[in-house]
């Protein structure tokens, strides 16, 4: 899958392992059947101090921790394009010129912005 189709729980999987180096472990809520994803609260913790991962892609407050964990990348915000049906595009800027974007809602494309952006620097030289 692409990180252009990545949505929901797997996205912030994706953001909370790549982007902030989680140990994450998906979990089966018992009574819905859905996957979610979780991680410890500190390095060899015991399961009952497990606890979920952020909603980046939803939840305001978790994209804005993730901005300013981008900024402390280099990566800049440099445009975000409104559009009549809510969505936007997120261009991410890179001191060193690099430059990556993505379209959604608004913490949605800036999740996957911002694995592009870790990807990219994972195989720039």
């Amino acid at each position: 899958m692409s990180i252009d189709e990545l949505n929901g729980r797997e996205l912030d999987a994706q953001v909370a392992q790549r982007v902030f180096g989680l140990q994450i472990e998906p979990r089966v809520n018992t009574r819905t059947g859905e996957t979610d994803y979780v991680y410890p609260l500190r390095p060899g913790a015991p399961p009952d101090e497990w606890v979920r991962i952020p909603f980046y892609s939803v939840s305001l407050a978790a994209a804005i921790n993730l901005e300013v964990e981008l900024q402390h990348r280099g990566w800049r915000r440099a445009d975000s394009n409104l559009k009549d049906t809510g969505d936007v595009r997120v261009i991410l800027q890179h001191t060193a010129g690099r430059r990556v974007e993505a379209f959604g809602r608004a913490p949605m494309a800036l999740c996957r912005a911002a694995l592009k952006a870790v990807a990219l620097k994972a195989v720039s030289p």
